[in-house]
């Protein structure tokens, strides 16, 4: 972080994933903006331009939106967050003198900013209705003084095309290119794109644990975890606490992941990596406490005996029923698909999966977790790129691709259509990035289909299954159900740590009450940004050199290009500002200069709009990767 900031100015700083940058209680709105923000609110006056790249720019307030549009430039009243937030809200709101005075001073000051009306809005209303047109313009745009507050706001028509104005006319419709999934079958429709977005298929899998083995290790797991819970709470030993919290969440993973730290516990060694699994910013301060407390208490005695007698019990576990089911889903998979990537959150799991499907598919594993890339070879596990992991998969060499969370962000593997999420995150949105691997712009298939693997009966299968009847989770991407889907976390441990099997029903009625009952995110992402495709369309097709560039650097761009020679297009100078060109097997004689072109009409004038520089545009932007 040092040496970037301590750098040159920059031409351009690309962030993807731009929404990690954001405060750390949004909701609250308070002014602790994290690390990366910190460093971005930094960057941003050490560089010429910023590009900031997210699928969810709003996870839980509009504050974040405004926190990554601040990085961009807010001027005016739009650059107070309070302005910005609360201008999206009342726009759902009725109207009154207060209201209306608050929308023409932020419109009329976006406007003056050098704001310009939506064309495609304006052109609708003209030919709709003119009169309309201008009242809206002389209120909104020029800021006419508004008379009769009581009577405009009975006024219905005016009103609702009066949000719809206000809802385009923003700072976000120049700041914030925003592709939703009707944007891009639009693109599709219009021939921009060559494919079509993907359909999901969704398939549960409630795994039935055999009652006599599984079932009772489940349990016996379950009330270790939830006795010293308890424990930890009534002693305030923090660290401990969630150190069983982890457990529970491992042990929704697989037998084997639960069994190994386990061991370790037992063994007296402290959290591993994996233990902890992909953890939010939150939890640093958690984090290292229980790594302190890992480090210096021992065992309790009381819990060594838990342990032993525990461990125990997973010499006997038999066949596992969730692998089982996992290796039959993958079979069928395979005979009509060509590949499948696989999720968990522990590597241990992933181990587990690897080491029996090794026997079955050889060489045609890989693995994709924070240890880094991984093939199997020679009878070995060896470390690769995870580059060379995304292009063998690509080339079809690899069939099955076993990843952690590590590989849910940054990972886009679109010649694949068959995700299984063999454990269940209580996070929903981290089963949303993991599908959002294969559910993008290319996907080869028309659908992808998605498997989620719960063990039947238990509080993340209930959790779940309401969340799917409820509000279709995982059908389609996720935009202003963030207020529901962050709480489904906290009420899942709730459940599972605190609750007796008894209490569960009592709290899954609270489930329907507190937590699917809570008011969606207003205003929702779409209603502030509206869609303007013939806008965006504009704006996708100005030339990428700009057309104010002067005569003379336009010609030694293309005279000198060493790509254009490549192709066989060559440039031979007659004389001051006369060239010929020599272009599929015919000679053009050509100026850049318009003075020259004046005077000798039978030359080819070289600029924007004529169609033999715009055909030799093309080729240079076309073929400048294979330079």
């Amino acid at each position: 972080m040092t040496e970037i900031l301590a750098a040159e100015k920059w031409d351009l700083i690309i962030l993807d994933e731009a929404h990690h940058a954001r405060r750390q209680a949004p909701q609250n709105r308070k002014e602790t903006p994290n690390s990366l923000l910190k460093l971005m609110q930094q960057l941003r006056e050490k560089t010429k331009s910023l590009i900031l790249l997210s699928a969810t720019p709003m996870q839980i307030d509009p504050i974040e939106v405004f926190d990554l549009l601040e990085l961009l430039g807010l001027k005016g009243h739009w650059s107070y967050g309070d302005n910005f937030c609360n201008y999206f809200a009342s726009l759902s709101s009725k109207p009154d003198e207060h209201t209306f005075n608050f929308w023409q001073t932020m419109t009329t000051d976006y406007f003056r900013l050098g704001g310009v009306p939506c064309s495609q809005f304006a052109s609708y209303l003209n030919q709709s209705d003119r009169l309309m047109s201008y009242r809206l313009r002389d209120i909104w745009q020029q800021g006419k003084k508004i008379v009769n507050y009581k009577s405009l706001a009975q006024d219905k028509p005016f009103v609702n095309t009066s949000r719809q104005y206000l809802t385009i006319n923003t700072p976000l419709k120049d700041l914030m290119f925003r592709h939703t999934r009707d944007t891009l079958r639009q693109y599709y429709r219009r021939g921009i794109l060559t494919r079509d977005i993907p359909k999901r298929v969704v398939q549960d899998k409630a795994i039935v644990l055999e009652p006599n083995r599984e079932v009772q290790l489940y349990v016996a797991v379950s009330d270790y975890v939830r006795h010293f819970y308890k424990l930890a709470q009534k002693e305030k030993r923090q660290a401990l606490g969630f150190l069983m919290t982890l457990y529970r969440k491992r042990l929704t993973s697989s037998f084997f992941a639960i069994r190994e730290s386990l061991q370790r516990r037992l063994d007296g060694i402290s959290i591993t990596a994996d233990d902890l699994g992909d953890l939010d910013d939150a939890d640093d301060a958690i984090i290292a406490g229980l790594e302190s407390y890992c480090q210096t208490e021992t065992v309790d005695p009381q819990e060594i005996e838990y342990l032993e007698s525990l461990l125990l019990q997973f010499e006997n576990t038999g066949e596992d029923t969730k692998l089982s089911h996992f290796i039959t889903t993958l079979r069928t998979e395979l005979i009509d698909r060509d590949s499948v990537i696989v999720f968990t959150q522990y590597t241990d799991t992933m181990d587990y999966l690897r080491r029996t499907l090794k026997d079955l598919y050889g060489s045609q594993i890989a693995c994709y977790s924070g240890r880094g890339g991984e093939v199997y070879q020679d009878k070995k596990w060896c470390l690769v790129p995870k580059e060379k992991i995304k292009q063998k998969f690509r080339a079809g060499n690899i069939k099955i691709l076993l990843c952690t969370e590590s590989a849910s962000e940054g990972l886009n593997l679109q010649t694949c259509g068959v995700i299984i999420n063999y454990d269940m995150p209580w996070n929903p949105m981290r089963v949303e990035q993991r599908i959002g691997r294969l559910d993008r712009i290319g996907q080869v298939y028309p659908t992808v289909r998605i498997y989620n693997f719960y063990y039947d009966g238990t509080v993340e299968a209930k959790v779940y299954k309401k969340l799917r009847d409820r509000i279709d989770t995982f059908q389609n991407i996720v935009g202003n159900l963030q207020p529901i889907l962050a709480k489904v976390p906290t009420f899942i441990e709730q459940a599972v740590m605190s609750a007796d099997p008894e209490e569960e029903n009592v709290l899954m009625s609270d489930f329907d009450k507190n937590v699917l009952n809570t008011p969606l995110l207003r205003p929702a992402l779409d209603e502030m940004v509206a869609m303007d495709v013939e806008t965006d369309l504009t704006e996708i097709r100005q030339p990428l050199i700009p057309t104010n560039l002067s005569a003379e650097l336009i010609e030694n761009l293309f005279t000198d290009s060493l790509l254009l020679k490549l192709l066989g297009i060559k440039f031979t100078f007659l004389e001051d500002k006369l060239w010929q060109l020599n272009y599929q097997n015919s000679n053009y004689q050509v100026t850049f200069d318009v003075n020259v072109f004046e005077g000798k009409p039978s030359v080819r004038f070289m600029s924007f709009g004529e169609p033999l520089f715009d055909e030799l545009l093309e080729l240079i932007m076309n073929n400048r990767s294979n330079l």
